[in-house]
């Protein structure tokens, strides 16, 4: 009889030792991970052409689904010469369905400034937002040649 009980218990413990094992899914969202957007006209930077040139784009900043639009600061990886950035707004207004129901919002974005490429080879910067906590998220800016 004990020696049932024995393998009664062994054999629980068996069946048992995988469901301790295995991995527990967290609930919620990934807090820790930064996601960019930018405006509705595409949500990638185009590419420069040798001319250069200016644009600017909204940008939202979300960490792990949870932490909407956070505020950032943005710099150029390695500060090159022919590139530069700037944190300004953009405000536009849309217009409602009904009477007085037109809205104006500001947005955060991005102002990048491109001088005309001379050098016969394409150019890449990588641009780079830091929020709050430290963390960081880039992207990156072509400029052909």
């Amino acid at each position: 009889m004990k020696r049932f009980f024995t393998i009664l218990l062994c054999i629980s413990l068996c069946m048992l030792l995988p469901l301790s094992c295995s991995k527990t899914e967290t609930e919620g969202a990934d807090l820790w991970t930064l996601s960019l957007s930018y405006d509705t006209d595409g949500n990638t930077l185009p590419t420069f052409s040798s001319e250069g040139g200016e644009i600017e784009k909204s940008v939202v900043i979300n960490q792990g689904g949870v932490k909407r639009d956070l505020d950032w600061t943005v710099s150029v990886d390695n500060a090159p010469s022919w590139i530069s950035v700037t944190k300004t707004s953009i405000t536009r207004t849309f217009k409602g369905t009904y009477g007085g129901d037109d809205a104006t919002v500001t947005f955060k974005a991005l102002k990048i400034n491109v001088s005309k490429n001379d050098t016969g080879l394409k150019r890449v910067a990588v641009i780079r937002f830091r929020v709050a906590d430290g963390g960081t998220v880039s992207t990156l800016v072509n400029q052909s040649k």
